[in-house]
């Protein structure tokens, strides 16, 4: 099976993988000003995406793609909510040194440099309701353009498969009393995940502190996962369906037992819920559970790296860890802090959307420190 779902991915996905590098323009903008940034980089974008064959769609002009629904927030407001929280967010904190060495001809020399560690906002995630009405405006023109270049035919027959064969709720949402198998606490939603816009800024700041830092690796805008694209898994459980730990009562759940939001497993769209906003949560981290894990029986790019010399991303997310992933709310609400999932038992009414659409920043620490040299021979912390 993951043989086959490694070459649809190929098949679908195409030369996606290769077509963002980080351009050279983005030294010079300046982090306090969030039009120039948010402007340069959907241009840049666009720019990127129109290298690929076939016709894409104008991402910053999302009016005249989609009339039906506007979003509930848009890239200015995740750049701006992003920056003001980084203070908070980032935990910034110095971990130890690290010692290079250079050696030329027969002599060698060393250097010194601190080590540090901070959070970084890797991506924009989305939990929802139904498709064509994600909540952030642009990423709307985003999945239309990886879609349609993806062959949305195929998206199209996948779910009208599912549709005629009975398979309750693929719109996404809540079922209700009466209706088909009586599923009344079933629910479903779409999720995606982004490169964060405000990582522009974000690693401007980072490179103007000469070490000090630690910057992101992941591509603003990039559609590092799309629930619809993924449909066999994410609708289907195929196939962790069959995985032991998908019918383990008690195993992997997110939460403790006074508190718990659900199984992790399977890492699908479908859960058992009375409350919108814990399967909002809940649909969230198993996302990001595979997108931070490499070779996972799902469609997407995986964001996990491995270390280097004088850089260290993070481990696989988990729950117990914080260093491997926290949360700051977009939508519904502003949040300036941010916390690992799940929340409590009874989260505040703050945080409840009226439309079960939600937005978080996933922010992951990172170690490194600032190169002095060819080879680094010892470290610390």
């Amino acid at each position: 099976m993951r043989t086959f779902i490694s070459l649809v991915f190929l098949v679908l996905i195409g030369s996606a993988g290769n077509a963002f590098a980080y351009p050279s323009e983005w030294t010079n903008y300046d982090p306090g000003d969030l039009d120039a940034v948010r402007d340069a980089t959907i241009t840049d974008t666009q720019n990127r995406l129109e290298e690929r064959d076939g016709q894409v769609e104008c991402i910053a002009c999302h009016g005249e793609l989609n009339d039906t629904y506007d979003g509930v927030i848009d890239t200015f407001e995740i750049v701006d909510q992003t920056m003001s929280a980084a203070l908070s967010c980032m935990d910034w904190e110095i971990r130890g040194a690290c010692i290079w060495m250079t050696c030329a001809a027969f002599v060698c020399w060393v250097d010194t440099s601190i080590k540090v560690k901070n959070f970084v906002p890797d991506l924009v995630v989305q939990s929802y309701d139904r498709a064509a009405g994600e909540p952030w405006t642009e990423s709307q023109d985003i999945n239309q353009i990886s879609m349609a270049e993806n062959d949305s035919s195929w998206v199209t027959t996948m779910i009208g498969w599912v549709t005629n064969h009975n398979v309750d709720k693929v719109e996404g949402g809540r079922s209700n009393e009466a209706t088909r198998y009586d599923h009344v606490n079933l629910d479903f939603k779409l999720v995606d995940s982004y490169g964060n816009p405000a990582l522009v800024a974000y690693n401007t700041l980072a490179q103007g502190l000469f070490g000090m830092v630690c910057a992101g690796r992941t591509f603003p805008f990039y559609p590092y996962f799309i629930s619809n694209l993924d449909s066999i898994a994410w609708r289907w459980h195929l196939p962790e369906f069959f995985y032991p730990i998908s019918w383990s009562v008690g195993m992997d759940r997110l939460g403790s037992g006074h508190n718990s939001y659900g199984g992790v497993f399977p890492r699908s769209g479908f859960l058992t819920q009375a409350d919108g906003l814990k399967s909002g949560v809940l649909t969230a981290f198993r996302a990001m559970h595979f997108v931070t894990r490499p070779n996972e029986p799902h469609l997407y790019f995986t964001i996990g790296q491995p270390s280097e010399d004088g850089y260290w991303p993070p481990g696989p997310l988990n729950q117990n860890d914080k260093d491997t992933g926290v949360f700051q709310m977009l939508y519904p609400q502003d949040e300036s802090s941010c916390q690992k999932f799940p929340y409590g038992a009874t989260p505040s009414t703050s945080k409840r959307s009226d439309d079960d659409s939600y937005v978080w920043n996933f922010w992951r620490a990172y170690k490194c420190c600032q190169r002095r040299g060819s080879s680094l021979i010892w470290h610390s912390g």
